[in-house]
């Protein structure tokens, strides 16, 4: 398994206090980003296009590394909207299997650059979540859910004898 490029941030933050609006909402996003910076980026990004407040005229309140409590392999769906010339925004739902959300989310990432030409930029994702065995739908991840599921070790030699 390759380890993620992305990390998992949650970024909360909000609108500056103001004699107009004093206590302002305060927003909690998760966002998949490389680095902090990125992460922010992001988030403002999410706070103008959603609740149409700028970076200018807000604060972040925290940036932080969400880390995944086990290690397990488990069944994600990513929730996904990419803008492309040739055809405009597009929906998807992609599965994948990973050991944790960064994980499925850079094979996501990875996915649509090689797949659909998409750059990180004009991806977002719109949430992750982990599904039950029983709710898998594609047939690539479904396979690793047989009970007869085995990995041969193909190619083995055996070792000559040693002459001692």
């Amino acid at each position: 398994m390759v380890k993620p490029h992305l990390r998992h941030y949650c970024v909360v933050g909000r609108e500056t206090p103001s004699e107009k609006n004093p206590e302002p909402t305060v927003y909690k996003y998760e966002v998949f980003a490389p680095n902090f910076v990125v992460a922010k980026s992001r988030f403002w990004r999410m706070m103008r296009d959603k609740n149409k407040v700028k970076s200018t005229h807000g604060d972040v309140l925290s940036c932080k590394v969400v880390k995944d409590r086990k290690l397990a392999a488990r069944n994600y769906s990513v929730d996904i909207a990419y803008y492309s010339q040739r055809c405009g925004y597009t929906h998807m739902v992609k599965e994948f299997r990973d050991v944790c959300k960064a994980g499925a989310v850079s094979q996501a990432y990875h996915d649509l650059a090689s797949r659909h030409r998409a750059r990180y930029c004009n991806v977002e994702v719109l949430g992750v979540k982990s599904i039950p065995n029983h709710q898998v739908k594609r047939l690539s991840i479904a396979e690793y859910h047989a009970s007869n599921l085995s990995f041969p070790l193909l190619h083995r030699r055996v070792k000559a004898p040693r002459k001692d």
